[in-house]
């Protein structure tokens, strides 16, 4: 049957520790990115870059056959490629981040945006349900270096800039939350890249290079607009912020408005009220905070700790001064690496077996 190697195609991606839900949505965005013949080299990927020799030997094809397939999908941003010692390597990506947000960076004809955006619509909320670990969140709240760098005891990885500058090489994107469901009016470029990633996207054509110091002015801009900045939930080595608004992005909706398990962890700070300089203005309440944590009770701010996610978006906007952000006594250290924390993510979910059985040749 036809949809067979798309459901193959599916059961591999759902390999990934962020996962892909079973439902007819996804098959049909399958079939809208990989042709039959794509899907059928795709499934001779892992998800660590294989050669096309490897691809072809695994998906039982010809090499010509392999290179033309996967050049394609990565030229529709849904297969990953580099260059390492003048070897080029094609991993599968999943499906978020991955083949949901590259196509909408690169830009879609109206007839694709179409067909796409309802589906994803439909599907994110059940992809949400297996997204991440038990106890291992996917990605991190965290804010503006500036609101914590004064604070005792904060850590490298609570620095943003700093890992910024860890970085070798950034550029920025299209947010595709925002660029599919346009519910507000704020800024679309802005989706964060670094290093392998970022080169991929950026010379195929999904998004720009950045200087480190533009990229730390865009998110004091960004801090301004109320956006929430989110990161991968590890201690080295950035692989996206994002800049959400909880109207549009999709981790952030999965947890605030879906129901889903939590896929986002705080940042480890939480806001604290000077009551001698709280006017009761209700700024931080009203205007700053994405998740109603904070409400002005008796002329004073009082936080909510319990639904506080430590984004440091009132302590900006308080006209007062009257916020600042302390170290939270109790703090899940992250991972310390992408690897860690997605072998940790495997392991909650008992998949760990089937994942190390696709990242070999």
């Amino acid at each position: 049957m036809p949809d067979e190697v798309y459901e193959r195609l599916r059961e591999l991606l759902d390999r990934h520790p962020t996962g892909c839900q079973p439902a007819p949505e996804i098959i049909e965005i399958l079939k809208i990115f990989f042709t039959q013949e794509e899907a059928e080299v795709a499934l001779g990927l892992g998800f660590r870059p294989f050669s096309v020799e490897d691809v072809a030997r695994r998906a039982g094809v010809d090499g010509e056959t392999a290179e033309r397939c996967l050049e394609s999908l990565a030229d529709k941003a849904v297969v990953f490629v580099r260059e390492k010692e003048g070897t080029v390597g094609y991993a599968l990506l999943p499906v978020m981040p991955g083949l949901f947000e590259f196509p909408y960076m690169k830009g879609m004809s109206d007839d694709m945006r179409a067909k796409l955006t309802p589906l994803w619509k439909s599907y994110l909320p059940k992809l949400g349900r297996g997204f991440g670990g038990t106890d291992t969140r996917f990605s991190r709240i965290i804010p503006i270096q500036e609101e914590v760098e004064s604070e005792p005891g904060v850590l490298p990885y609570q620095k943003v800039y700093d890992m910024i500058d860890k970085a070798k090489v950034v550029g920025i994107g299209t947010c595709a939350c925002r660029d599919m469901e346009r519910n507000c009016d704020n800024p679309l470029e802005a989706c964060m890249l670094f290093d392998e990633t970022c080169t991929y996207l950026v010379e195929r054509g999904f998004g720009r290079y950045t200087t480190k110091e533009e990229m730390k002015e865009k998110l004091k801009e960004f801090d301004e607009d109320g956006l929430v900045h989110q990161i991968n939930n590890v201690q080295e080595h950035l692989t996206f912020v994002c800049n959400c608004c909880t109207c549009c992005c999709g981790l952030l909706r999965m947890s605030l408005e879906w129901g889903n398990p939590p896929v986002f962890t705080s940042s480890g700070f939480t806001p604290q009220v000077d009551e001698e300089l709280c006017t009761g203005c209700g700024i931080c309440a009203d205007e700053r905070c994405p998740v109603q944590a904070i409400e002005v009770t008796d002329g004073t701010a009082v936080v909510k700790r319990e639904r506080c996610i430590g984004c440091g978006l009132c302590v900006g906007g308080c006209p007062e001064e009257a916020l600042r952000l302390v170290k939270m006594d109790e703090y899940a250290e992250p991972p310390r690496t992408t690897s860690e924390m997605g072998m940790k993510i495997l392991q909650e979910k008992g998949k760990l077996e089937a994942f190390m059985e696709v990242i070999k040749p």
